[in-house]
């Protein structure tokens, strides 16, 4: 096996710009498809980070129903309804046991100006315990407003930025459609090293009220936001919430209560969707490169008819034929996909060092673009060991 191996490398070096043209298909489709399985663990790890930002007991409740065991598909456009859920959903949530606090959370178009500058931030109504409830967000300067304060504002600290410039805007007035804002504290993020970025770095949060007035006395809730009292209570509250929810929209369940897990869940079954039809369209790469090594293989039998006639006629049986032009087949494959392996780290080490996502190759990684070297080259070098093996020795002798 040993002076297979070392054949096949002769032979290898012996054709080197032949043997390079022959392995790019297999170094392109591994390449391809340990970065992108990278990069998604990667970004599997950034979600379940920006996840628990949110607290390890959060249970929301969203509009729509979600099937989180990856069966049938929700409606997206439900998921960002302010229809479906009521302030009447929230006050019954807010009685349950195991519930330490709960806040709303509507979203409303539109921008906040300040004399000519503009910015066009997100733009939401809440609770005054949303701070308390969300553990994400940070009052850097000022308060949070009270539950009786009305026409306040938060404003992020980018926001704040891009409205005052150097300026401190505590205490100052902004518009936001025609109303006027007093604007009494400004937030920043307790983490901002997401890959998606600042989640709340453009954040205007306005009390509930304001919001509904904002939105023409209409109260709209996108999210309902879970505090358990710890994280043993979140599947007990997740149940409650759930049946009280049901009890409330009158047994129609448009609604869907969601803990960190089924979030990272949800997630997941996307992005091993994307990963399996982008992994796809990489292997039409893994099957032109097997395809080019059957090619290039069969040439080199065709070539090398009177080196097997000669091996044949010493006593070389089929099976050591067989297994000298596999191993050389299996030798190519393998060196393409060692070099894709180090291009694809290569790639993700720039990414790493340029941008917050970290790839992460881990064992099975590394594993999965050996393997896939392997079969690529057992599958696609078989039909030439066989022909080779196959080769009737006297003829192959007389060969010119």
């Amino acid at each position: 096996m040993l002076d297979n191996i070392r054949s096949a490398f002769a032979s290898i070096w012996g054709n080197k710009v032949r043997s390079l043209l022959t392995m790019l298909g297999v170094v392109i489709g591994v390449t391809s498809v340990t970065t992108l399985v990278a990069m998604g663990q990667g970004l599997k790890n950034d979600v379940a980070s920006l996840v628990d930002g949110l607290g390890t007991n959060i249970v929301a409740v969203t509009a729509g129903k979600i099937d989180t065991s990856g069966g049938q598909q929700a409606n997206p456009a439900a998921f960002i309804s302010g229809d479906v859920l009521t302030r009447a959903d929230v006050e019954g949530i807010r009685k349950l046991e195991g519930v330490a606090s709960v806040a709303p959370l509507g979203l409303i178009p539109g921008s906040v100006k300040v004399g000519e500058k503009a910015a066009a931030p997100t733009i939401a109504g809440t609770d005054a315990n949303f701070l308390e409830t969300v553990d994400i967000l940070t009052v850097k300067e000022g308060r949070m407003f009270a539950a009786d304060d009305r026409s306040v504002a938060l404003l992020s600290k980018g926001v704040a930025e891009q409205l005052f410039d150097q300026g401190t805007a505590l205490n100052q007035q902004v518009t936001i459609g025609t109303a006027t804002f007093t604007v009494i504290g400004i937030t920043e993020e307790k983490s901002t090293s997401s890959v998606f970025g600042s989640q709340f770095g453009s954040l205007v949060v306005l009390p509930f009220a304001d919001a509904t007035a904002l939105n023409k006395g209409k109260e709209s809730i996108n999210r309902i936001i879970v505090k358990a009292v710890n994280s043993e209570q979140v599947a007990p509250v997740k149940e409650r919430v759930h049946t009280t929810m049901l009890a409330l929209h009158n047994g129609e369940e448009d609604f869907s209560v969601l803990t960190q897990k089924d979030i990272l869940s949800l997630f997941d079954q996307f992005l091993n969707l994307a990963t399996a039809l982008v992994s796809a369209i990489a292997a039409i790469s893994l099957i032109v490169g097997g395809i080019g090594i059957m090619n290039i293989m069969l040439v080199t039998v065709t070539e090398r008819t009177r080196e097997i006639g000669l091996r044949k006629a010493v006593g070389a049986t089929r099976g050591a034929i067989l297994v000298q032009f596999l191993t050389e087949a299996i030798v190519v494959t393998l060196v393409g996909g060692l070099i894709g392996l180090g291009i694809s780290m290569s790639i993700g080490a720039v990414v790493a060092a340029q941008t917050p996502l970290t790839p992460v190759f881990s064992i099975p990684v590394l594993a999965t673009a050996f393997g896939i070297s392997v079969v690529i080259g057992a599958v696609f070098g078989i039909w030439p060991a066989l022909r080779a093996a196959r080769k009737d020795p006297i003829e192959a002798l007389r060969y010119e």
